[in-house]
């Protein structure tokens, strides 16, 4: 990959979160009109505006925000170990990263996943968010 983005996501170990953040989109298009088009909004200033060396931290900023307009909660990394932890200001890159809602009867959302997740961290994946 020879863009920035492509780059990025080779360099810190991710599966590509372009696919996964339409799919948010799709489901807030369905979920609330309004809230939608303020992502596509948020989208055009946050990430197509964003520096060519911060675009994967402009893209998991706007997923880690997406997945708060869907499932209101806390955004938490879960470590090699299947260990959380709350994640507060700027987003680690490379981390399994899951957006976890207040409501416990809805699923909760993988922000980010490793490409070499580790057992613990695809068993989190698979329990929490499918």
């Amino acid at each position: 990959m020879s863009d920035p983005y492509g780059q990025a996501i080779v360099k810190h170990g991710l599966e590509d979160v372009q696919p996964r953040y339409r799919q948010f989109l799709l489901e807030l298009k369905a979920k609330d009109s309004k809230a939608y088009e303020g992502a596509v909004a948020r989208y055009k200033t946050h990430v197509e505006g964003s520096d060519p060396n911060s675009v994967l931290d402009a893209w998991v900023g706007y997923g880690a925000w997406l997945a708060a307009e869907l499932a209101p909660g806390e955004l938490v990394t879960i470590d090699r170990k299947g260990r959380s932890r709350r994640v507060e200001g700027t987003k680690p890159l490379g981390a399994l990263l899951i957006q976890i809602p207040d409501d416990n009867r809805e699923r909760a959302l993988p922000v980010t996943i490793p490409i070499k997740a580790s057992t613990a961290q695809q068993e989190t994946v698979a329990l929490l968010c499918r």
